[in-house]
């Protein structure tokens, strides 16, 4: 029986999954806790996006990514990486030819804004499928990706707030409840209109999307965790009932909440 589309090799532990579609090559990375990469020298560019655990790129000086950090990296940008002691996951688009308008338009390092975390659940459950459709859905994808990728690598970054990432850490912090927007303001001590302006500049959606993302992120670590059930866990994620649950996972990861555990045990 096809167990999806992709290719699975696995080399000191560490788990590539990937397949060339049109133009791309994309693949997911599972790397084992404590894993240290070697310095390298990519020779094409990419976008990776963490969707389970942590890793510090190294470029002399370190830069620590998290679950739902994204970045570009342009060819030939020496760095290595460690992972944390969970390990990471990292979802992985690359042009296949370093001549192509997509692969010039990454032309350097660039930390991406919230949002692409839920694209590449979406690419790592369609490198599982087995259908006929599952490479176009992943292509339709990758493009995606890249198309918010390379539009931030050509605008100016905007300097966020300073009190941000205090907000965004209190979300993540109370994932499970259903922050407001007033009491975050609140909380902060600022305007609930600059609280709702700083979140849309920066991330592109508003504090209650910011936060029932955070709400299917967790959920969906914990589905790749263990074998809780999935009352359980939507309870926890502060989900009215199960069936809620099912329904938004569905819409944010492209499959129930029962099929992306399967995937994660593949």
């Amino acid at each position: 029986m096809q167990r999806g589309f992709a290719t699975v090799v696995e080399d000191e532990g560490v788990v590539l999954r990937s397949a060339d579609v049109n133009g791309f090559t994309v693949g997911e990375l599972s790397f084992p806790a404590g894993y240290v990469q070697d310095e390298y020298e990519p020779d094409l560019p990419y976008v990776a996006v963490v969707i389970h655990g942590a890793m510090e790129k190294t470029f002399g000086g370190g830069i620590f990514f998290r679950a739902g950090s994204a970045l570009t990296m342009a060819a030939g940008a020496r760095h290595g990486a460690r992972f944390g002691p969970r390990g990471a996951t990292i979802v992985i688009v690359k042009a296949r030819e370093s001549s192509s308008d997509l692969a010039r338009s990454l032309d350097r390092f660039v930390e991406l804004g919230g949002g692409l975390s839920w694209l590449a659940r979406r690419l790592a459950a369609e490198l599982r499928a087995s259908d006929a459709a599952a490479p176009l859905a992943a292509e339709g994808i990758a493009l995606e990706l890249y198309a918010a990728a390379t539009r931030e690598t050509a605008t100016p970054p905007r300097r966020p707030p300073r009190w941000l990432q205090a907000a965004e850490e209190i979300l993540r912090a109370r994932s499970g409840e259903c922050v407001g927007l007033s009491e975050l303001a609140a909380e902060l001590g600022v305007p609930s209109v600059q609280v709702a302006r700083a979140f849309r500049d920066c991330h592109g959606i508003s504090v209650g999307e910011y936060g029932r993302r955070l709400r299917i992120e967790w959920a969906a670590a914990e589905l790749a965790r263990g074998d809780r059930s999935l009352a359980e866990i939507a309870a926890e994620a502060g989900f009215a009932d199960q069936s809620h649950f099912t329904r938004l996972f569905k819409r944010y990861v492209g499959t129930t909440p029962a099929r992306y555990r399967s995937f994660q045990s593949r």
